[in-house]
């Protein structure tokens, strides 16, 4: 049951994801062509209204969908069963990242400043 619940969590983030971008483009679609975007009954715009619905029917249409409850089913079976690094293994690799990024980027600093300094000499153009 605890994969339902997970299930159900990515569908709802899948729908607020709709949702946000139909209110972006439906606000986008009206200014573009002159539609006023007036409110509804007073509370809300009628691009939030349809937003709202379109995310709605987003997560209704996914729940329906038999194919697609497998599917995150499966991923989320699959990612419970990830052993992931513990906190000092991630430590330990962010620092060896970190270290290796600033020690590439002195030495590319270094070239930087010798071929600058080269290419004055070379080129008269000192200073």
């Amino acid at each position: 049951m605890s994969r339902q619940r997970y299930v159900l969590l990515s569908f709802f983030f899948a729908a607020l994801v709709v949702g946000f971008s139909l209110d972006a483009s439906l606000s986008s679609a009206f200014a573009q062509f002159g539609i006023p975007d007036t409110r509804l009954a007073g509370l809300v715009s009628t691009t939030s209204a349809l937003s709202v619905a379109g995310g709605g029917l987003a997560f209704v249409v996914l729940l329906r969908t038999e194919r697609a409850v497998t599917f995150w089913s499966e991923v989320v079976g699959e990612m419970l069963r990830v052993s992931w690094p513990t906190r000092d293994d991630t430590l330990r690799a962010a620092t060896t990242v970190i270290g290796t990024t600033l020690f590439a980027a002195a030495v590319l600093a270094m070239y930087d400043f010798l071929w600058i300094n080269l290419a004055k000499i070379v080129l008269l153009t000192g200073g």
